[in-house]
């Protein structure tokens, strides 16, 4: 099964970049109805440049390369120009997980592979317990498929690997 980002969580980089167009303009656009800006012009051009800062991280995020391949090799994960391939032989478990600090409502998303390999990869884990190395390689809430699906493969090829869902 591979994974593949969706698009519309990713749809707020064109959002902040058109409203750091209005910030942008703000003070002609306040002036044509006879107003201003009561706290001056540079808030409406700060606001605007932290809108272009924001919109193009997300839009250059959103058009990085993202891919999750579950097979019977293992986990595949391709994040930008890095692939990382999890042989199941060095996975421990597979689990999904709550973001952390998350509250009792929310649901979990988090697609982490634990290893108890000394290997370096080319990213480092994202969260380390002892002995264990935890590699969040995506969050079921931005990909398109399924959470279902994802579950079904995880539990066909990962076998005792993949125990239950985090709650």
């Amino acid at each position: 099964m591979d994974l593949h980002r969706n698009w519309k969580p990713y749809a707020r980089g064109p959002a902040l970049l058109a409203l750091a167009l209005v910030m942008a303009f703000s003070p002609e656009i306040l002036a044509a109805f006879g107003r201003e800006f009561v706290l001056g012009d540079w808030v409406g051009y700060l606001l605007a440049l932290l809108g272009v800062v924001g919109g193009i991280g997300a839009v250059r995020e959103s058009r990085r390369a993202f891919a999750v391949r579950v097979d019977e090799q293992g986990i595949t994960w391709v994040t930008g120009p890095t692939t990382i391939v999890f042989p199941w032989a060095e996975v421990t478990r597979v689990s999904v997980e709550k973001r952390p600090n998350s509250g009792r409502l929310n649901r979990p998303s988090l697609l982490t592979v634990w290893t108890t390999d000394p290997v370096e990869r080319l990213l480092p884990p994202t969260v380390q317990l002892t002995g264990l190395r935890g590699y969040q390689v995506a969050d079921l809430h931005t990909v398109k498929e399924p959470v279902d699906q994802v579950v079904a493969a995880l539990r066909q090829y990962g076998g005792d690997r993949y125990p239950a869902t985090v709650s």
